[in-house]
């Protein structure tokens, strides 16, 4: 049984990892291919305020994302909403932060329950700034993260503090893209938005997601200063048109196709739990 167990350990710790992800705002290979690719032009500003492609993994504990585009430095706020737990919300009734209670409302497609909302914002309040919002939208709380990122600044990187999230969620922003989308209402170049490498990254642990297991849906979208204004910018996406506008609440499940991607385990991950649990029960029954 000794030997077993330690054949079993040999090879849970002789077992290729996953090439480690630097959260920097740079997409890595790590990430592997989009899981949602922009449709339609951004009508907020090319290389201003566009969503080109979306990238997720579920690894070491935490959920990376990587959003490759452009966030306007006027305090837009890119809404991230996040399902990754049983229940949620099908209607978003907002924790009460940062004004988001002007979404309220706000009907998630056939399939998305909103667990956690995430607040992406950079501009100039005396001097450039990034800040981050984290909402539990189940216990209707929020923290609010200003100017964290590393020397300063609106972009770069960084580590909020803690506070409903109970471990720092790890930011990175670089706006450097000038390609990806064109302005416009026409459908997107979807080969030049895939191609697009920088926008912002995130690293949020499982624990404070409530994660017990299984894919995670994520849902992306450009809103105004004061969130009563949605852009066109969707991932996934939505067919080709101008903004959806407001105020009032929007209806996605009426929209075409998905506006949001799913971000499945790691097989590799998945098995290499697998093979630790089996070590430890042969182990148990000695």
């Amino acid at each position: 049984m000794k030997r077993v167990f330690g054949l079993l350990l040999l090879c849970f710790v002789a077992s290729p990892v996953a090439a480690q992800i630097t959260v920097d705002g740079t997409k890595d290979g790590a990430y592997g291919g989009p899981l949602a690719v922009q449709t339609v032009e951004t009508q907020f500003g090319d290389n201003f305020s566009e969503l080109d492609a979306g990238y997720g993994r579920i690894d070491g504990g935490r959920l990376y994302l990587m959003l490759a585009g452009n966030i306007e430095a006027n305090f837009n706020k890119l809404e991230i909403f996040i399902d990754s737990k049983a229940g949620g919300q099908s209607v978003f009734d907002s924790s009460g932060n940062d004004n988001a209670g002007n979404m309220d409302g706000l009907m998630f497609d056939v399939g998305f329950t909103a667990d956690y909302h995430v607040i992406a914002r950079r501009g100039d309040a005396g001097g450039p700034r990034f800040d981050l919002d984290f909402a539990n939208l189940g216990a209707q709380s929020a923290s609010s993260h200003l100017d964290f990122l590393v020397g300063g600044g609106d972009a770069g990187a960084g580590s909020t503090g803690t506070g409903v999230n109970a471990s720092p969620i790890e930011v990175g922003y670089d706006g450097s893209n000038t390609a990806g989308v064109l302005g416009g209402t026409a459908a997107a170049d979807q080969t030049a938005a895939a191609a697009v490498t920088t926008g912002l990254e995130l690293s949020i642990a499982l624990s404070d997601l409530g994660y017990a297991g299984g894919p995670i849906q994520v849902m992306v979208g450009q809103n105004n200063q004061n969130h009563d204004f949605w852009s066109n910018q969707f991932l996934g996406g939505i067919p080709p048109q101008g903004n959806l506008g407001g105020p009032g609440a929007k209806n996605f499940a009426t929209i075409d196709g998905n506006q949001f991607f799913t971000v499945v385990p790691e097989p590799a991950t998945a098995a290499l739990v697998g093979l630790a649990g089996l070590a430890l029960a042969l182990f148990r029954r000695k």
